[in-house]
């Protein structure tokens, strides 16, 4: 009977690595997400299955047609980060962060912002 209560009986789907999760589309931009782990160690453990994988904006940024940075809402604030300042802080928690899908969003901080120049492309707002 608690069996029954806690949902015991019923088998939790395991979705394979590589599988596709979604493909989220946002400000002109898609996103393929698969399933996959983010740590070998976590691969190597038999209690751990492939969990959706986000981008990682950090390593491979990419912005929206008007310089704004994507993120996700478990990446590390950035050092222009608005916020209780308190505790460990995310973008999720930021002044800055406009809500996408899923866990994706945008940066609309003016400092990270990129904003175009006369070559046609977009530069860092502080680096111009």
């Amino acid at each position: 009977m608690l069996d029954t209560i806690l949902g015991a009986h019923e088998k939790i789907p395991v979705y394979a690595e590589g599988e596709l999760y979604r493909i989220i589309r946002l400000h002109d931009h898609t996103f393929h997400l698969y399933y996959g782990y983010y740590e070998d160690c976590e691969r190597e453990n038999p209690a751990i299955d492939p969990m959706p994988i986000y981008p990682d904006f950090l390593k491979n940024p990419q912005h929206t047609s008007d310089g704004f940075p994507f993120v996700t809402k478990m990446q590390d604030a950035c050092q222009h980060y608005k916020g209780n300042k308190d505790r460990f802080s995310e973008c999720a928690e930021c002044e800055y962060y406009a809500h996408g899908d899923e866990l994706l969003g945008i940066c609309v901080c003016p400092q990270n912002r990129l904003k175009p120049t006369t070559e046609n492309h977009l530069d860092r707002e502080d680096l111009v």
